[in-house]
């Protein structure tokens, strides 16, 4: 401990948000790594145990949570103290500044090690075990977003389509997009707030003006998010608590050079999901009885 703070220079109460934030560099012990490990998983489900964000999120949580809140009081739902700071995320744009910063925290570690999601982890086992059973920590949910059309749980999806939404809301919560256009965006988004989806709005204004104005590796990953967003866009609209996320989806697709082909695949899979859903209908449509004379 003493060491620590003598290399870090925080004191004892800094401590902890000290370790989270250096957890994975040397002269951290394993037993040490793990200990942090638990109490993060603990803070990522119990609002109450993270004393930054509950006092940064106060009023935001009565204000936008208050039903939980209720419900959690008559022990009408489950999950304990998980559902808030969940609320809190479905609720990122709405959130005042201070709260924010707090929640985008809880994402950056959550990309970093995606069992610290206590949601994710509940109901995208099984998708995980099928779909990225060889990745590391750090990649699932980048896998997760890659795969989002192979999804076959309506839970996992939703959970996924939230993570969509984070990452084209802060391109730092989608490491390979990041590490595809940094240098890009030194150059071309010098002045974009790095806490908002700017960056990502930048990156798409610089190529709808000059399609080579970015490196041939960030226009490529750049092409392929608006792929994926396209995907989640389309999935996000089968469900209600989906749809305004679906929105901001939409808004970029419709500023990005591919808009016509993305689009395009879009409704045409709409189109192909009603013809099936109709001839669907009538092939399991009953004969009527034969008349009998």
């Amino acid at each position: 401990s003493s060491g620590i703070n003598a290399e870090y220079g925080v004191d004892q109460k800094g401590l902890l948000a000290c370790l989270e934030s250096n957890l994975h560099k040397q002269g951290v012990t394993g037993e040490c790594r793990k200990t942090v490990k638990s109490r993060m998983k603990k803070e990522h489900s119990n609002y109450q145990l993270n004393p930054a964000l509950a006092q940064a999120c106060e009023d935001d949580i009565k204000s936008l949570c208050g039903n939980i809140l209720s419900q959690l009081a008559r022990g009408d739902i489950g999950g304990g103290e998980a559902a808030v700071i969940s609320c809190l995320k479905d609720n990122l744009s709405k959130v005042s500044v201070l709260c924010e910063d707090q929640i985008t925290i809880l994402l950056e570690q959550e990309v970093e090690d995606y069992q610290l999601d206590p949601l994710l982890v509940k109901r995208c086992t099984g998708d995980i075990g099928a779909l990225c059973p060889d990745k590391r920590e750090d990649e699932v949910e980048g896998c997760l977003r890659d795969h989002i059309s192979d999804i076959k749980s309506v839970d996992c999806t939703k959970q996924v389509i939230r993570l969509v939404s984070e990452a084209h809301g802060d391109v730092h919560l989608d490491p390979l997009l990041m590490r595809a256009c940094q240098e890009d965006i030194s150059y071309v988004c010098p002045r974009s707030d790095h806490n908002k989806g700017q960056i990502i709005e930048c990156l798409q204004a610089t190529a709808k003006r000059d399609k080579n104005a970015l490196s041939h590796t960030c226009s490529s990953m750049l092409k392929a998010r608006l792929t994926m967003w396209s995907e989640a866009f389309k999935r996000a609209k089968q469900y209600d608590s989906a749809l305004e996320m679906a929105d901001d989806l939409y808004r970029s697709i419709e500023s990005s050079n591919y808009k016509h082909e993305l689009l395009a695949y879009f409704f045409l899979s709409l189109i192909i999901i009603v013809i099936l859903s109709f001839c669907g209908g009538r092939w399991s449509k009953p004969k009527p009885a034969s008349k009998l004379y």
